[in-house]
């Protein structure tokens, strides 16, 4: 199978890119600069493995010079996840880069599998299904709106005769096996800040829980779809573990390492920013308009698109797990707490 790829160069596209040729397809992808790297699982750059094609999502046709034929799947992956983006960034690239990727998959006469995110949900809570995606719910930001508006599209071309399937990733973490992740990005650095002294008391509800889930699972899920889209058309398939996973757990696990300072989890109807001294102010101001918001919700992504279809089950994440994630972090340099 030829199947083109946006988004190689980011976290799941260049894990993705090494599971499809590891599979033996063979992978065009869109590379936006020069001298660029594609991280399969192994942290392997995988870019010579593939046909680099320099252009942009945020262009029609992506800005390709000679968009190449025999195209068998368009991947959709690329996005930007910068929460502090303009909404006009979020606009060009999450919102039409869809659209351009809806129109290049009618003019190849290919599928397409959009790669959205699971907190198209926005501010929703508790048990939360695999429903279409409102636009005009209420967002933390202007990405969870933005991918919300780009499954909207693509709702719309499968209507029109486009075979499409979304699937949503929670917050993507290390592998199960050994915590392994290729770029460290995202959720890693507000854990980090989980066990610094510089995040101190955060408002938080007693049951806040994060949806994470591991790369090994999201990538395997991709590729469950990639094999049979004509099985998956019009799915929207949850790629989360079995179950969210509390912040007073991860607080709690974090509080075991050497050097760490936990953050503490306080009632918001009590938490004020005006007694906090200047430090850990400033860094409540930079993080908290991202961040505190998902300390106040535990949602739970169900669904059975993935186990009915492809017999994939989702993945249990334990103590132990989520302990290999952090030891993979600290092997690699990134957590500093001693």
């Amino acid at each position: 199978m030829h199947v083109f790829l946006t988004g190689a160069t980011g976290l799941v596209g260049g894990a993705l890119a090494g599971a499809l040729l590891d599979a033996g397809h063979r992978v065009s992808s869109l590379v936006r600069g020069e001298g660029r790297d594609v991280l399969d699982m192994d942290g392997r750059d995988r870019i010579g493995a593939l046909t680099a094609l320099q252009g942009d999502v945020a262009q029609p046709g992506f800005g390709m010079a000679e968009p190449p034929a025999g195209i068998d799947l368009l991947i959709h992956c690329a996005a930007t996840v910068d929460f502090a983006a303009s909404d006009a960034v979020h606009a060009a690239i999450n919102v039409g880069g869809t659209a351009h990727a809806i129109a290049l998959a009618r003019a190849w006469g290919c599928p397409l599998l959009h790669v959205s995110t699971a907190y198209v949900c926005g501010r929703a809570d508790g048990v939360i299904g695999e429903a279409p995606a409102d636009p005009h719910a209420s967002f933390t930001n202007g990405y969870e709106a933005s991918k919300a508006r780009a499954e909207a599209l693509v709702e719309a071309a499968r209507r029109d005769g486009l075979v499409a399937a979304i699937a949503r990733p929670a917050i993507i973490v290390g592998r199960l096996s050994d915590g392994a992740i290729a770029r460290i990005d995202g959720f890693h650095h507000l854990f980090r800040l989980f066990g610094s002294p510089l995040l101190g008391a955060v408002p938080a509800a007693r049951d806040a829980a994060f949806a994470i889930v591991p790369i090994c699972h999201v990538i395997a899920g991709l590729m469950t779809m990639a094999a049979d889209m004509a099985a998956f058309d019009g799915a929207r398939v949850h790629l989360a573990g079995s179950a969210p996973f509390a912040m007073a757990d991860m607080l709690r696990i974090v509080a075991d390492y050497p050097g760490t300072v936990p953050a503490r989890m306080i009632d918001p109807q009590v938490y004020d920013a005006a007694m906090l001294d200047r430090r850990t102010a400033m860094v409540h101001r930079r993080i908290g308009p991202q961040f505190f918001d998902y300390f106040l919700r535990s949602p739970c992504f169900a669904g059975d698109s993935l186990e009915r279809i492809g017999g994939m089950s989702a993945p249990a994440i334990d103590d132990a797990a989520f302990r290999r994630m952090i030891d993979h972090c600290i092997k690699v340099g990134f957590l500093d707490w001693r």
